[in-house]
């Protein structure tokens, strides 16, 4: 449909009374994250670093549209780590929680992946791969689109600390992952389908992003259990990994919208300049007095209360906003979270940690935020703190004047 057609579409209301498959699971408490006014503190005791990361080597891949469309139905994801702190060893500094108590995320304490050994997360040990080669790191998460839909799009992105100081993984170690889909005991070999993957490589650090299209296997394979395995991370403090599937589906009980799906590599580093960049192609109806929509994101290393961390989002018509919301103050927007505030969006994973060490994969209502007749968005972040890599961005926009999730 062209741009100009949008706001005279005529959509069939979305039909209020549509099951949801699956059960929800229980959405994160605010003050469990938080902690008593935390916007209101400054980066903490044990940061921000004290040295400026040299870059050795970098791919930074821009924002590009990776799909959209127009159409009752809506885009989510499932995601989960592939790597938590080694409850077998203390912390770095012995005033911190216990590992254990890290992944709860509770109390006021900054609880970051670098105060802490790590691990691979492995749910499936002694299983092996295509090969017959050890299954060593594996998570899952459960997809659960409602009833009637149809899967048009879906795509599997993964990253992880490709290096801590001399230690670098090479490419050909890092641009595949496995995957086994509901109702199949055997994984499969899911390799990298982009020109090149994201990555920065510090004297301090390196990261990387990779994905591939997985529309056909999310098409057969509908709700279920999807376990991701054998992605590679370095394994030491400061490690951090995980995974997300972005599915954009069609089902008629949702409401008309234009769906967006944008992925690159772009990292803020400490003490660097704000990024900018455009998400374009975002526009909302015209002539609407309220608009509705979510944003949702991938952002790795990001840790939970190491206040500094900043993203803001201004459409073309409305204003500069700092992403805040239940689980996120608007300086630690960051958080190692896995979360969803609607609650029939909330998906089962396993393993289920709070704190996730440096994963962050959610959703944020922008509807106060949009404005009739925008075309983009504009995305600003910043950091004070450890510094982190953005991945995903994924949006709808409703194009009638439905409210539902």
């Amino acid at each position: 449909m062209p741009p100009n057609a949008r706001s005279g579409a005529v959509a069939r209301r979305f039909v209020r009374r549509c099951a949801v498959a699956g059960a929800a699971t229980t959405v994160l408490a605010a003050q469990l994250l938080a902690g008593p006014a935390a916007d209101a503190r400054g980066p903490g005791p044990y940061g921000p670093i004290k040295t400026r990361a040299t870059t050795i080597a970098s791919n930074p891949i821009p924002f590009t549209t990776r799909y959209e469309a127009d159409m009752h139905g809506s885009i989510t994801r499932i995601s989960n780590s592939l790597m938590t702190c080694d409850e077998t060893k203390a912390p770095l500094d012995p005033k911190l929680p216990k590992c254990e108590d890290a992944r709860t995320g509770a109390g006021s304490t900054i609880l970051r992946n670098n105060d802490y050994p790590m691990k691979y997360i492995n749910i499936d040990p002694g299983s092996t791969g295509p090969m017959g080669d050890p299954i060593y790191s594996a998570s899952s998460a459960d997809l659960g689109l409602i009833d009637g839909s149809t899967v048009k799009y879906a795509r599997l992105y993964w990253g992880g600390t490709r290096g801590i100081g001399d230690t670098v993984l090479p490419e050909s170690q890092i641009d595949e992952v496995y995957l086994k889909v509901p109702g199949e005991t055997q994984y499969r070999n899911i390799a990298n389908d982009q020109p090149s993957i994201g990555y920065i490589t510090t004297d301090d650090e390196s990261s990387y992003q990779a994905s591939a299209d997985i529309t056909d296997l999310v098409k057969q394979s509908g709700n279920g259990t999807y376990t991701v395995a054998d992605m590679d991370s370095v394994v030491k403090p400061h490690s951090w990994g995980g995974w997300s599937i972005v599915v954009a589906y069609q089902n008629d009980c949702k409401p008309y919208r234009h769906i967006h799906l944008w992925d690159g590599f772009q990292v803020e580093l400490p003490y660097s300049k704000p990024h900018e960049f455009d998400l374009t192609g975002l526009e909302t109806p015209k002539n609407q007095a309220d608009v509705h929509g979510k944003l949702g994101f991938v952002v790795y290393d990001g840790d939970l209360r190491w206040y500094g961390d900043t993203l803001s989002i201004k459409s073309t018509n409305g204003p500069l906003t700092p992403f805040t919301d239940v689980n996120h103050v608007a300086n630690d927007a960051f958080n190692s979270t896995i979360e969803e505030l609607t609650p029939s969006d909330q998906f089962a994973r396993n393993p289920y940690n709070r704190n996730n060490f440096g994963y962050d994969s959610n959703r944020w209502d922008i509807s106060p935020f949009l404005r009739s007749g925008d075309t983009d968005i504009k995305v600003s972040f910043d950091t004070q703190g450890d510094g982190y890599d953005l991945g995903v961005f994924y949006a709808y926009v409703n194009l009638d004047d439905s409210i539902d999730g």
